[in-house]
């Protein structure tokens, strides 16, 4: 019977706890007798095995600084709802610029096609913005001006239908999808949000 038993293939628990030093004394002299007898399918179930615990071993992030980690909980953190008082204090952005109405030279018109440009004071930041059509939606691309941009959301609503996009590092965004229609923008800060002024369309 111990001849029958030791002659046994080892299954992958049993390989597992071998290599990892979990099998009692009795079951790993059994499993190092199989091993001492010409078995090549168990001695290579263990060199893969043990590979793949190399591996997974080797593959373990580093520690991650305080500071991050505190940073990444504090992006994470679910936000309470906001009062209405809050709601009221919402900054109207300030156009500085829109190309509908003081229109662009012939260069820039060349760059940007027929799409409108407009840029808004956002406090002490800003954002450019080209408004565009495309069949019967809205194209909205932009650049949002201000440290940590990524961390801001750009919400859109046109005929009744609302989209939201991340900027990246560098503060661009696209937001595609929305219908031709009046446009409003609202962008969201950690601490600041911004209502962009209605931005009507020529038919």
């Amino acid at each position: 019977m111990a001849e029958r038993s030791r002659d046994r293939h080892l299954d992958t628990r049993a390989a597992l706890d071998f290599l990892e030093y979990r099998l009692e004394a009795g079951e790993r002299r059994r499993v190092e007798e199989h091993l001492g007898r010409p078995c090549d399918t168990c001695r290579e179930r263990l060199r893969e095995l043990g590979e793949l615990l190399t591996t997974m071993r080797d593959d373990r992030a580093g520690e991650v600084p305080r500071f991050l980690h505190e940073r990444a909980i504090g992006v994470f953190a679910p936000a309470g709802t906001p009062s209405p008082a809050r709601r009221l204090v919402d900054a109207i952005a300030e156009l500085l610029f829109d190309s509908q109405v003081a229109p662009l030279t012939t260069a820039a018109r060349r760059a940007v096609g027929g799409a409108r440009r407009l840029r808004f004071s956002l406090g002490a930041h800003s954002v450019e913005l080209e408004v565009e059509r495309e069949g019967s939606q809205l194209k909205v691309s932009g650049q949002l001006h201000t440290a940590d941009a990524q961390l801001w959301s750009v919400e859109g609503e046109a005929g009744g239908e609302r989209r939201s996009v991340h900027p990246d590092a560098a503060g661009k965004f696209v937001l595609y999808g929305l219908p031709w229609d009046t446009l409003t923008l609202r962008l969201r800060g950690e601490a600041e949000v911004f209502r962009l002024p209605t931005i009507e369309h020529e038919q």
